[in-house]
């Protein structure tokens, strides 16, 4: 396990993310943690439109709204 200390976190938590890390082969928490946040927005995002959609950055021109 990594030696990390994150104060304002809760034990239990960072258990959890340690779990994720070791079963998703990531090489920090920082990475465990952006995935479980992703698939709790898939998820969400999932029930209420009921459907699965993609989450990807979007590029393009800057326009402001008027």
């Amino acid at each position: 396990m990594p030696d990390i200390e994150l104060p304002l976190i809760p034990p239990e938590l960072v258990e959890a993310l340690e779990v994720i890390m070791i079963r998703e082969g990531f090489d920090t928490i920082e990475q465990a943690a952006e995935f479980a946040l992703a698939q709790s927005v898939r998820e969400g995002i999932k029930r209420i439109t009921g459907k699965g959609r993609a989450l990807y950055a979007i590029k393009g021109k800057k326009t402001t709204c008027v």
